[in-house]
C-alpha cells in the first residue's frame, strides 16, 4: 500500500507531465524515484515519462522515475497488479476495466493525456 507521501509525488508526477504550468508544482523533499510500466517505448501518447526524464524537468524537482518498458498494456497491466511498479502508463481503458471488474487491484488515477478516450494511468487499488 502507498503512504500518503508516495501518492502526492505521483500526484506531482502527473502535475509535472500534464499540468498547464509546471510553475506551480512543488518540489519533492529528496531525490525521489517513481517506477513506471509503460507500454510500447516510442509511442508518442507514452513517450511523455522519457520526455520528461530526458529534458530534466523531473529532476528539477528531485524525481528520477525508472522506466520499465513492456510489450504492451497487457503486458503493463500485469505489471502494475502484480505491485512491480509504481504506475502503470498506456494500457486500455476496456482492459483496465475488465481486470477491475474481475477484481484486480487497479485504479485509474488520471488520462495519459488529454483529447485520448482510452489511455489511463493507474496504480493497485491498495495504494
Amino acid at each position: 500500500m502507498l503512504s500518503a507521501a508516495r501518492a502526492r509525488k505521483i500526484l506531482l508526477v502527473l502535475t509535472l507531465a500534464f499540468g498547464p504550468s509546471l510553475a506551480s508544482g512543488s518540489a519533492a523533499l529528496a531525490q525521489d524515484q517513481l517506477t513506471l510500466a509503460v507500454g510500447q517505448r516510442g509511442n508518442w501518447d507514452t513517450s511523455i515519462a522519457e520526455l520528461g526524464q530526458r529534458s530534466g524537468i523531473f529532476a528539477k524537482y528531485n524525481l528520477e522515475l525508472e522506466i520499465l518498458y513492456t510489450q504492451g498494456g497487457g503486458e503493463t497491466l500485469q505489471t502494475a497488479i502484480s505491485g512491480a511498479v509504481d504506475v502503470g502508463v498506456g494500457p486500455s481503458v476496456m482492459a483496465v476495466l475488465g481486470a477491475y471488474g474481475r477484481g484486480a487491484p487497479v485504479r485509474i488515477i488520471g488520462a495519459e493525456v488529454t483529447g485520448a478516450t482510452d489511455l489511463f494511468w493507474y496504480v493497485r487499488s491498495d495504494s
